[in-house]
């Protein structure tokens, strides 16, 4: 099995991708490393967030069992030096097709943004196994079950707005992951170091997400 294929397996099990958007990166990878303990054991780290890079590189040496990726990577030199530090996927708002071809080069899995029918066709198209919708809170998770009724063979990976109660419904409405980003990692209590509410949600989070599975292969 290929690195991208053993991501996009990866991510369907798990189903979750923690997104870090933060103003400093102190601490994540220990955040991770508790967060993968508790079942949510992929990780996005946006190229927004200062320090990134040195952020994935340490992740991926300290917790080899976590998948990690780009987050925010709008052209191929940000991708390049992404892959350079060993992220596993990466990750756009929108569709750069040297972007993924370049991911695809290495091997990784690359995740473009859409919001429209047209643009996720457009996206897949580009062979790529996963496409980002962007912003999901525009349309809920009832634009995902529009969205997956006349595309059934792409897998969508809602962002923007998707929280630990609603990640379930969108899961629900046929979407092959979610992304939770500040609503989930709160950054005030990030930098606070107050990480044990982070970690519990995260149990809970994943036992629902087990939940769901358990009752999707019932049907």
């Amino acid at each position: 099995m290929g690195m991208s294929s053993a991501a996009v397996e990866h991510l369907g099990d798990t189903r979750v991708v923690v997104v870090v958007r933060a103003s400093r990166t102190s601490g994540i990878s220990t955040l991770a490393g508790a967060l993968a303990e508790a079942g949510l054991d992929i990780f996005e780290v946006t190229m927004t967030t200062p320090g990134a890079l040195d952020c994935i590189e340490e992740i991926r040496a300290k917790h080899p069992r976590i998948l990690v990726g780009a987050g925010t990577v709008l052209d191929i030199g940000t991708a390049q030096r992404a892959l350079d530090v060993g992220a596993q996927f990466i990750v756009s708002p929108t569709l750069d097709t040297g972007v993924v071809e370049l991911a695809k080069d290495h091997g990784v899995l690359a995740i473009p943004g859409a919001l429209t029918p047209t643009e996720a066709f457009t996206a897949w198209s580009t062979g790529v196994d996963v496409v980002k919708i962007f912003p999901a809170s525009l349309g809920g998770p009832a634009y995902i079950r529009a969205l997956v009724g006349p595309l059934p063979d792409l897998r969508f990976l809602p962002t923007g707005g998707v929280t630990a109660s609603t990640a379930t419904d969108y899961l629900e409405a046929g979407a092959f992951a979610v992304c939770l980003g500040t609503s989930f990692l709160d950054a005030g209590a990030l930098e606070r170091g107050e990480y044990a509410r982070v970690v519990r949600e995260a149990e809970m989070l994943a036992r629902e997400v087990r939940g769901v599975a358990a009752r999707s292969a019932k049907l």
